[in-house]
């Protein structure tokens, strides 16, 4: 779990959040959250949706990422830590 972002507050992880409310991945989620328009795309293909939201500092301010997978999300954070 070494890969997690640091966050003084919470930290949610969440998967197909959009089936509990009946609705569609264009309709649930944000395009901007996600790490490419390609994973933006293929979240719609497949169906499917993976978010991590954390709160580095106080329980205002936080970051959001999203794909379609959560390998995608792991490897972009960690990309992100080493360059």
């Amino acid at each position: 779990m070494n890969w997690l972002p640091e966050h003084k507050c919470g930290l949610y992880l969440t998967h197909n959040e959009h089936r509990d409310v009946y609705e569609t991945v264009e309709e649930c989620y944000n395009p901007d959250y996600f790490v490419s328009k390609e994973e933006w795309e293929k979240a719609i293909a497949e169906d499917n949706v993976w978010v991590l939201q954390w709160y580095p500092h106080t329980p205002i301010g936080f970051n959001i990422i999203a794909a379609s997978s959560l390998e995608v999300i792991q490897a972009k954070l960690k990309d992100k830590n080493n360059g």
